[in-house]
């Protein structure tokens, strides 16, 4: 294993025990010879174990950022105020509270969305995903226009205008369309450190979390995010229901 992935695996691990995330024994976290992270196991596990528990404070969103009050001020929500939250902690470096986490993540996902506009057009000339992702970069980029650039110009955040540019955005959106689960009511969606290291997006569900339901109107609130957002972001709200609802002090646990 490369000595650089070593380190920041270990700094991973020692940052999960200090915030109280706690992974069964019967996992490793391992990395590919191309430098990616995984969770392999070592032993046999059954339908119904217990593999993880990690509290809803350690999840990076939009409440839990330091860029929470900037957020809020703009008026921004859903994967929009998530990418601005991640950018944001991204750009802290050693002194964002996450920053052992962040540094597991690719700086993009390989997604077509960031692909280079000559490589996306001919590959995927004369698809439908072809007119999707070019309406994707169209809504983004507008999207950046209209609420990223004024956080910059406003300097409320305090941060270099690169590490808010549009190649960024595109690159915190590519990291979401993947990575992120939609926690409850009061986070929204965030990224769940551990959680997005498993096989949770496939044709077979390999883990699911499990805690107690609140009462709320979830449901239609999803749905109608569901119908006025771009495919890119549909790909993230498909995924609300993946972490149920529940008391923001009540651990998420993730069950086989």
């Amino acid at each position: 294993m490369d000595t650089s992935i070593a380190r920041r695996l270990r700094a991973f691990r020692r940052w999960m025990r200090d915030h109280g995330i706690v992974c069964s024994d019967a996992l490793r976290l391992d990395a590919s010879e191309a430098g990616g992270v995984y969770v392999r196991a070592l032993a046999a596990l059954s339908e119904g174990d217990l593999v993880a528990t990690i509290p809803r404070g350690a999840c990076l969103t939009p409440r839990t950022s330091g860029a929470a009050a900037a957020i809020e001020a703009a008026e921004l929500g859903g994967p929009l105020a998530l990418a601005v939250a991640v950018m944001y902690e991204r750009a802290r470096g050693s002194e964002s509270p996450w920053n052992a986490y962040l540094r597991l993540l690719p700086e993009c996902e390989p997604v077509p969305l960031v692909w280079p506009a000559d490589e996306a057009e001919r590959l995927l000339a004369g698809t439908e995903l072809d007119k999707i992702v070019k309406q994707d970069r169209q809504f983004i980029s507008e999207d950046w226009k209209e609420c990223i650039e004024p956080l910059i110009l406003s300097e409320e955040l305090q941060i270099q205008p690169d590490d808010f540019s549009l190649e960024k955005y595109f690159s915190a959106k590519s990291l979401l369309s993947s990575r992120s689960f939609r926690i409850d009511s009061y986070h929204g969606s965030g990224m769940v450190p551990l959680a997005d290291l498993f096989n949770h997006k496939t044709g077979g569900e390999h883990v699911h979390f499990t805690s107690l339901l609140e009462a709320s109107d979830s449901d239609d609130e999803d749905s109608d995010d569901q119908s006025n957002a771009s495919a890119d972001e549909q790909s993230i709200i498909a995924k609300s229901a993946d972490i149920p609802s529940g008391n923001d002090d009540e651990d998420l646990e993730m069950m086989l």
